[in-house]
This record gives C-alpha cells, sequence and structure tokens, in this order.
C-alpha cells in the first residue's frame, strides 16, 4: 500500500496517525507529492490530484473516511471509525470531519494576500469554530473512550486551529483541552506535526 499525502495537510496526517495507530508503518509507504500542480507525481495515478490519496493494488481510493476504512481492513489492531450499528456515533464523526474542514477553510482564507482576504469569510468561520468547540466539548463522552476517527479529526482541527489561528478557545473547557494536551502527546501525532509555514 501506498499513502500519497503532503507534509501540511491536515486529512493526510488524520490517514498518517491512522496509519501509525492501526499499526501499518510498516506496510504503508508513505510518499510526500505537490498539490495544485500539473506536473505532480500523483496524476500519474489518478486525475483528482488530491491528497490523502491510498494506493492498493490498481484501485486508488481518495476520500479520508474511505482511506481509513481501507487501512482498518488491513489491520488486526483497533477500529477507528464509527460502528454502523451506531448512528449517533456515524453522525458524530461526519461532524468532526466538517469541522477540521472549517478550520481549513479559515486558514486558506487568512493566508491569502490582505487585499484579497474576506473579513466576512474569516468572521463566518471563527463564529463556526466558536460553536463548534462548545458543541465538542457538550459530547466530549464520544471522544473519550478510545482514539476514534472523530478524535482524530477534532484533534488535528484544534492542533492546526491553534498553530495557524492562534485559536485556542478549546481551554476555557477543562475537560476538552485535558482530553486534547493528552491526544497531541501520542507518539502517531508527533511524527505528524505540522511544518512550520
Amino acid at each position: 500500500m501506498r499513502l500519497f499525502a503532503t507534509p501540511n495537510s491536515p486529512f493526510s496526517r488524520m490517514a498518517r496517525i491512522a496509519i501509525h495507530e492501526l499499526g501499518l508503518s510498516d506496510q504503508v509507504d508513505i510518499q510526500f507529492v505537490t498539490v495544485r500542480d500539473s506536473k505532480s507525481e500523483l496524476l500519474n495515478y489518478g486525475p483528482l490530484g488530491k491528497v490523502p490519496a491510498l494506493q492498493i493494488g490498481d484501485d486508488l481510493f481518495s476520500d479520508t473516511s474511505i482511506i481509513i476504512k481501507m487501512l482498518e481492513s488491513a489491520s488486526d489492531s483497533c477500529r477507528l471509525t464509527a460502528e454502523n450499528e451506531d448512528p449517533k456515533a456515524i453522525a458524530f464523526e461526519g461532524f468532526c470531519i466538517g469541522f477540521l474542514e472549517s478550520i481549513a477553510v479559515w486558514i486558506r482564507e487568512a493566508r491569502r494576500k490582505p487585499e484579497l482576504i474576506s473579513e466576512e469569510l474569516l468572521k463566518v468561520e471563527k463564529e463556526r469554530a466558536l460553536r463548534c468547540v462548545d458543541y465538542i466539548s457538550q459530547n466530549i463522552s464520544y471522544l473519550r473512550s478510545s482514539l476514534s476517527l472523530s478524535a482524530i479529526a477534532v484533534a488535528c482541527a484544534l492542533d492546526l486551529a491553534n498553530r495557524r489561528l492562534g485559536f485556542y478557545e478549546y481551554e476555557k473547557h477543562g475537560y476538552l483541552n485535558e482530553w486534547l494536551q493528552k491526544v497531541i502527546k501520542r507518539k502517531s501525532f508527533l511524527i505528524t506535526e505540522p511544518q512550520p509555514i
């Protein structure tokens, strides 16, 4: 198996964390590629050119949730994704991935040239992040039992928001902050830390 990734993509980071947590480090070759590049190596394997992408034989999987399910199927270790029989856990997992997506949108907007930045979009995304942190804090029980895809998405989102945006509102939520500080000290998170930009 081969994972195409970039060092700073939060979704690549999720897949890289999953590889480590599922005990697949020796079975998955991680290849860093460029994106938004017409000469990207990744385009030799599929037209989408987005990361993460997992190659298994002739197949290329390009959605983070699907990638992690494929990794789970190759592992005898723990399960990260929500059980099909638990609709509340599935809904929460989708919410957590959506939260990470919104943090990524906020960061991309904040990094644009000053004359191109939409202050309205920055405001909308910050308000969304505040609502999401409140919701996560109220539903912390979904994160505390064991490491899951939901937990990985939330930890990646909060860690990245802190690093790139100086957003640390989660510190006002004691249990959430304690949980985050514990999770980001796991080896899988330490070896996949985003690079400074």
